[in-house]
């Protein structure tokens, strides 16, 4: 098989609701440190304890998504904060069984099965193409969220022509 290589950086958008709880901390302790320090030491002390507990509900809310289709194999990585890079898991892709945007009725005959597990490493908006990956690996099926480039898709069509839809 010859050598292929795609690489695709895709910004997680599904924590909405963490984002709004870490700024609704932040201005909480803001104005428990402001009415302490003003009036009484007890809200000041609260304001102070709550400076952690706050900071770490915000820390790694900015995740993007690496996906690295290298020769046979896809990796993904998770980059936290544009620091902190982790990988997360490689697929074969010669263990794919089919590969189609999500909601496509190609995948309906493995979203009937319940040993599905379900991997989302896309940015979950609704907007973007979106495509589920079926990796049958190990006695396991797992559905891979991702959303591919063109070139990426070019790649993976390249090589596996008769797994690859786009309707």
């Amino acid at each position: 098989m010859s050598e292929s290589y795609a690489e695709v950086i895709v910004r997680d958008e599904k924590d909405v609701q963490g984002k709004k709880l870490g700024v609704f901390l932040m201005i909480i302790t803001l104005i428990l440190l402001v009415y302490g320090a003003m009036f009484q030491t007890l809200f000041l002390m609260l304001g102070i304890f709550m400076i952690p507990i706050s900071f770490s509900t915000l820390k790694n809310r900015y995740r993007e998504y690496e996906y690295l289709l290298a020769a046979d194999e896809l990796d993904i990585s998770v980059v936290k904060n544009k620091s902190k890079r982790k990988k997360l898991a490689t697929y074969a892709l010669s263990e794919m069984q089919c590969m189609a945007p999500v909601g496509s009725h190609r995948l309906d005959s493995f979203h009937s099965n319940p040993q599905l597990q379900v991997r989302d490493y896309s940015s979950g908006n609704q907007e973007h193409t979106i495509y589920s990956m079926i990796f049958a690996s190990q006695g396991m099926l797992q559905e891979v969220k991702v959303e591919p480039t063109e070139a990426m898709l070019r790649e993976v069509r390249l090589h596996y022509a008769s797994l690859v839809f786009s309707e």
